[in-house]
């Protein structure tokens, strides 16, 4: 009897390739790829915010509300025009909004550390984790593209495994399969 899966063991041979190629256009380019991957986010968020532009202009035509929704669909816009078209910048800026963010909850996890009973077991890692939160942070903050790419590299190690990894289940799959048809 054959199963859904065992009939689809192809798909998971598929998804292990693109992640490999994923990986292998993360290693040789990462800023290139990291604007590419931006870029192409920017011209689908635009999309949305046409496709949102279309239903405002429904609304007014049929005398609904739409403040709400004009509001949305210019900032929708507006993000994915900037996404598209001052990627670098963007890019920048998001890795130092998340690098600002880390430095705070790095610093709340020490501030959290220092009120937390010295018996307690959990002080230690709250240290911990705020010091390694501060140090993420500043790292980012100081150096936002280039920390951007190198997390790139990273995404592409992990595809990289994970592509290995579906490839040999698919033909897991595959010869388990047969092994039912026998």
């Amino acid at each position: 009897m054959k199963t859904n899966l065992s009939s689809n063991w192809w798909s998971f041979t598929l998804s292990g390739i693109i992640a490999i190629l994923y990986a292998f256009l993360a290693f040789y380019n990462p800023e290139g790829m990291l604007t590419k991957i931006i870029g192409f986010f920017g011209i689908i968020v635009l999309i949305i915010g046409i496709a949102m532009l279309i239903g405002v202009i429904s609304n007014i035509r049929n005398k609904q509300p739409y403040g709400a929704e004009l509001t949305w669909t210019i900032l929708t816009i507006a993000i994915g025009g900037i996404l598209t078209f001052y990627t670098k910048e963007a890019v920048s800026i998001f890795v130092i909004i998340v690098g600002i963010w880390a430095i705070l909850m790095g610093i709340v996890q020490v501030y959290i550390m220092t009120r937390i009973e010295p018996e307690n077991k959990s002080r230690n890692s709250f240290l911990i984790n705020g010091i390694i939160s501060i140090v993420f942070g500043i790292i980012l903050f100081f150096n936002p593209f280039t920390s951007a790419s190198f997390l790139l590299i990273i995404t592409g190690i992990l595809a990289l495994f994970m592509g290995i990894f579906l490839i040999v289940l698919s033909f897991k799959i595959k010869n388990f399969a047969k092994e039912l048809e026998v």
